[in-house]
């Protein structure tokens, strides 16, 4: 990578604080192609279902496959998939117990149950043995997590999926650029739901989102949604119970931009993962490592480690954020103690809440990734 561990220690830290996340990084880079893009919105004076949609909705066609459709983030993409996939009242949906709240949350809006299993290492994806033990004649769908940008088991999934006639609703909020036997993620089930909300690994200024489906059929029925029921030539007729799920135009066209750079972006995360791996090989943690077959997207370089407080505390030291994404399985969070579910977690999905991530996006310098590299070695060289 052409990282250098010249730096003495004492001037390392002093150097500034390098970030967890590099988000603000990347719009700042971006500030002049934003800037025309707000001018061309104003010009335009379209604000939504415009030609800024027009093209990204085009752009991820190219780019991924299947018939997309613009949305303001993925919580609002997995209520819009669940609906148009016809889950409702008294269904369960079988979900990862490692994930986002967001993503049980969206089961419980359309009044469904969600149904936690557990996942596996070394992904922290969704095990598929859990998930056919956890099927019921209630079970209506199935959404497996993308987490941390490596994709789930999506041929042993959708095998089961199929068996039992489920829908399958991919939460790819954390794995753009990610691919399975050169296969994108969101194309391999029925629906595929991204977050382009400004933190992720690419997004807007704010909160973006897309579904990815199968059909024009289903996209025409998704965009609707997104209206209130309505198509975008008549305002005045709902033709089915919508929401206001449009996506905005400047927004939109952040977003097409910045899927041109995405490819490249994810090339520098792996290869900065890559650099940690090497050098981490040796130390006591469980490194995430891309799964055969996969491409992983590293929105997270999330490591097993058993004395995570301690090694967070040190980078801290060292003037380096680390930050632990998950600390809670879904059924540990309070909020759950209101929502109807099934638990079948066990003890195995613990795993995921001792994963610390350090920094791994692609605004970081080389220096920086030495920083990084050799605080951590330090570390376990002191245990």
């Amino acid at each position: 990578m052409g990282v250098t561990d010249t730096i003495p220690l004492d001037r390392r830290l002093r150097q500034q604080t390098i970030p967890a996340e590099g988000h603000h990084r990347r719009v700042r880079g971006l500030r002049t192609e934003i800037h025309d893009i707000a001018d061309q919105v104003i010009t335009k004076g379209k604000f939504h279902y415009g030609p800024q949609t027009a093209r990204l909705e085009a752009a991820l066609r190219e780019a991924w496959g299947g018939h997309p459709v613009a949305t303001t983030s993925c919580t609002q993409a997995l209520i819009l998939a669940l609906e148009a996939g016809g889950v409702g009242r008294g269904d369960e949906v079988i979900v990862p117990a490692a994930t986002f709240a967001a993503t049980a949350f969206a089961v419980h809006t359309v009044g469904a149950v969600p149904v936690i299993v557990d996942v596996a290492e070394p992904t922290l994806t969704l095990c598929p043995q859990a998930m056919e033990a956890a099927i019921t004649p209630r079970t209506r769908a199935v959404i497996p997590v993308h987490l941390h940008g490596h994709m789930a088991d999506m041929p042993a999934i959708n095998t089961l999926a199929r068996k039992h006639d489920l829908v399958v609703i991919e939460d790819c909020a954390q794995a753009p650029g990610a691919t399975l036997d050169g296969r994108a993620a969101g194309t391999w089930g029925d629906y595929g739901c991204f977050s382009f909300w400004v933190g992720k690994s690419m997004g807007g200024l704010e909160d973006a989102g897309a579904i990815i489906t199968t059909t024009p059929e289903r996209a025409d029925l998704l965009r609707q949604l997104t209206n209130m029921g309505r198509s975008n030539t008549d305002r005045h007729t709902h033709h089915h119970r919508g929401s206001r799920a449009r996506l905005g135009e400047l927004n939109a066209g952040i977003v097409a931009v910045e899927l041109d750079l995405l490819p490249g972006w994810v090339e520098r995360r792996n290869a900065i993962a890559d650099h940690y791996n090497r050098q981490f090989t040796d130390l006591p943690l469980i490194l995430p490592r891309a799964q055969k077959g996969h491409r992983h997207g590293y929105y997270k370089y999330a490591i097993g480690c058993d004395e995570l407080p301690e090694l967070a505390d040190h980078l801290a030291s060292r003037a380096i954020e680390a930050e632990q994404v998950y600390p809670y399985v879904l059924p540990d969070q309070p909020a759950f103690k209101g929502i109807e579910h099934r638990n079948h977690a066990t003890e195995r999905s613990m795993t995921a809440t001792r994963r610390l991530c350090l920094p791994a996006y692609p605004e970081l310098t080389d220096d920086e990734v030495e920083r990084i590299t050799q605080a951590v070695l330090d570390f376990y060289a002191q245990r």
